[in-house]
């Protein structure tokens, strides 16, 4: 079970939003897949509280001991140290080393004051994320982590989690949750796509059954007041006249 943190309540969205922000920021936006180390090793990141200096340290595995990395904060400055392993493997495209660098960058971009850890191994979901997800720092980091690594409008033309996984050299459990949330948002659009189209016919069918309305004054040649307007013109519908309409002070008596 992963160690976790209360923080500033966001929803998933905003974390998404920011992890958006985040890759224009870096200029990762369209690339897969994001070249991770590239841009933690960058010395500067631009978080929700401000720039800050981005101090990036790789120690031997023993150093951590039952963390893969950590997410340390000062004034002015993030520091994240990680595993060699972790390191070496993110370097050679193992998805979940890849993903664990990502839930750091996103603790340094989201957070700050107390530092945050990822055990070895940590899966799953903490209590405090069942209890209230938008206030945990764990759920807040493995979102911004996986939008961080994964582009959406690519994702969604994917056919399967496996797909995104090896396409964007994530771990296949985040690139399964992304597969299902953006299916979800494909049926809420599809859904929402019907409902329109439903609405769009019932406006047709009670504009073609509205009863004709007719100008408040008689035709000319059958004195009945079955005048339509047609543009500048007039059509009287019960002895076909057509021409132009009465001018104010015109009209017949």
């Amino acid at each position: 079970m992963p160690v976790d943190k209360r923080v500033s309540a966001r929803s998933d969205a905003e974390v998404r939003r920011i992890a958006e922000r985040t890759k224009a920021e870096f200029g990762v936006s369209r690339n897969r897949p994001v070249d991770i180390l590239r841009y933690i090793e960058s010395g500067s990141v631009l978080t929700i509280y401000g720039r800050k200096k981005l101090i990036f340290i790789v120690v031997d595995d023993a150093e951590l001991g039952a963390l893969d990395a950590k997410t340390e904060f000062a004034k002015g400055v993030v520091t994240i140290t990680c595993k060699r392993s972790v390191r070496d493997r993110a370097r050679m495209g193992v998805g979940r080393d890849r993903m664990t660098l990502a839930h750091e960058l996103a603790h340094g971009v989201l957070h700050h004051s107390v530092p945050m850890f990822r055990v070895i191994g940590a899966s799953g979901i903490s209590d405090l994320a069942q209890e209230s997800a938008h206030t945990s720092a764990e759920h807040q980091a493995k979102v911004f982590a996986a939008a961080f690594l994964i582009h959406d409008e690519d994702a969604a033309k994917m056919a399967s989690a496996e797909d995104i996984s090896e396409q964007f050299v994530v771990s296949l459990q985040a690139a399964q949750i992304c597969f299902d949330r953006l299916q979800r948002v494909a049926k809420r659009q599809q859904s929402g796509e019907r409902i329109r189209k439903i609405a769009d016919e019932a406006i047709a069918v009670i504009k073609e059954s509205k009863p004709q309305q007719y100008l408040d004054y008689p035709c000319t040649a059958c004195r009945l007041t079955k005048l339509i307007q047609l543009g500048t013109k007039v059509r009287c519908q019960n002895c076909g006249f057509f021409g132009d309409r009465f001018q104010d002070g015109d009209k017949a008596e």
